[in-house]
This record gives C-alpha cells, sequence and structure tokens, in this order.
C-alpha cells in the first residue's frame, strides 16, 4: 500500500502527512514535527487516514493481520496443551507396536501412512478389527515386511511412524491406525535393518505366526530408530529421521543418547 504523501489523522497530534513508510515504522510529519510509529499496527487506533478508500483498504488489511495472529496465538496454546499433556502422561514401558504385514500391504500403508492393527482370530470378536490398546500418543508403529521365500530371520524393517497427536486406541474402532503428519521414516534401497537383530536369540523367530502386530519395548524402539537414522545417507531425510528420532525420546521421557 502506497501512503508517502496521505493525509492521516491522529488522536493526539492531530492531522499530519506520511513522509516515509518502512518494513516496520512509518513517519508523519505533524505541525509539531516528525513521528515515528510502528506500522500497521499504529493504525488499529491511534492513526485515521484522511481517503476514506484507503482507510477501507486499510481496516481489512489490519483484520486479515489480527486474524493471522489470533490463529498463531491460538496454534501456541494448543502446543503448550499437547506439551503439558505429553508431560504428564504415564508412559507404559512396552507401549511399541511392530507390523508384519500379514493383513496390510506396503503400498497402502506407505501411500495412506496409516496401517490396519488386524482382526481377531477367534472367539466371538472373530473377524473383526483389533483395538490397538497398548498404543498411546508415545507409541511408534514400526513396519517389517519378510517377502515370500525369505526366512523369517532376515525380515527387514522398511519404516515407522509415530501416532497422530490426537490418537486414542479406544476410538480406533475401524482399526486403522493413521500416523503423524511429520514424523515418519521410509527406508530405501540399501538401507538394511534387520528386525530380529533387535530381539533375543531365544526369542521365537521360527514364523511371525498369523498375528497382525507385536508390542515390544520402548528401549528397543529407541535403538531401532537410532539405527535407522544412522543408516540414511541423503541429508534431508537423515535430519527428519533426527527430528523423530529426538521427539521420540522426549515423549518417552528417555534420554537422548547413541547406541
Amino acid at each position: 500500500m502506497k501512503l508517502e504523501g496521505m493525509a492521516v489523522s491522529h488522536m493526539k497530534f492531530g492531522e499530519g502527512t506520511v513522509k516515509e513508510l518502512g518494513e516496520k515504522y512509518i513517519t508523519i510529519l505533524f505541525p509539531q514535527g516528525e513521528k515515528k510509529f510502528l506500522y500497521p499496527n499504529s493504525f488499529v487506533k491511534f492513526l485515521t487516514l484522511k481517503d476514506k478508500n484507503m482507510q477501507t483498504e486499510m481496516d481489512k488489511m489490519l483484520e486479515h493481520i489480527i486474524q493471522e495472529e489470533e490463529s498463531r496465538r491460538a496454534d501456541e496454546i494448543s502446543e503448550q496443551e499437547r506439551l503439558e499433556e505429553i508431560h504428564s502422561l504415564k508412559v507404559r514401558p512396552d507401549s511399541q507396536a511392530a507390523f508384519g504385514f500379514v493383513e496390510n500391504d506396503r503400498q497402502s500403508v506407505f501411500s495412506s501412512w496409516s496401517v490396519y492393527a488386524g482382526s481377531y482370530q477367534s472367539g466371538s470378536s472373530k473377524g473383526k478389527p483389533k483395538l490397538p490398546v497398548r498404543l498411546k500418543l508415545n507409541s511408534a508403529c514400526l513396519l517389517t515386511e519378510c517377502p515370500k521365500g525369505t526366512a523369517e530371520k532376515r525380515r527387514r524393517i522398511i519404516g515407522a511412524f509415530m501416532l497422530k497427536d490426537n490418537f486414542e486406541s479406544s476410538a480406533c474402532r475401524d482399526g486403522m491406525i493413521r500416523s503423524h503428519e511429520k514424523y515418519r521414516i521410509c527406508l530405501e534401497g540399501k538401507e538394511t535393518l534387520y528386525y530380529w537383530d533387535y530381539f533375543s536369540e531365544d526369542s521365537e523367530i521360527s514364523k511371525w505366526g498369523n498375528v497382525e502386530l507385536k508390542y515390544f519395548s520402548n528401549i528397543t524402539m529407541q535403538q531401532i530408530l537410532n539405527d535407522m537414522k544412522n543408516i540414511i545417507s541423503d541429508k534431508e531425510r537423515r535430519q527428519e529421521a533426527e527430528e523423530f528420532y529426538q521427539y521420540f525420546c522426549f515423549i518417552n521421557k528417555l534420554t537422548v543418547v547413541p547406541f
């Protein structure tokens, strides 16, 4: 908005003329001398343009600025509330989940960044979606696959994601677990980690079984995420994986240390 030379009125200094408009300040020449004011904030209460059409444009601009500021403040409050919720969260030590891609497929999972918890295998709920009851805000979902013809001990880790900030396992009636919009990792090409390498040798690895997900410890997930970020060579993806790792440690109240 070009304001140089425009007549204005100030509630205290009276009428004046705009001398100069900068990025943050406006200089106005009054009969008693020059005065500088914050721009455009000073037009909210103190300054008024004599030209009504220009003042209408100014009002529209100010309304937009005020709405943006209110939105920013609302976001800050929401973020503060989220951090307080995280701080008060009771962290279960084994609330991480690995998915075996028994009822999921790679293409749909990575295109939607959501994963199916699987179905009940027996009982009155047989065939119905499982409730991922042990998953909480601090949980990460580890994505693994073992292609047909590959030994189970060579089951690969192919990705991971944190849960959405508003995740509630009790509301997950369709069994679909949706990811956080930011904290996601997809391993590519030769970026190889094997799932069973993170568990003791006496673990039963002859087969995954028919279940879609298996729960495991937060400490083990921390180690896996640390290794995932360390094998990623691409600078941008590695930074994203580092932020994921830092967030996971924060929300699980774990010390950020390399393994």
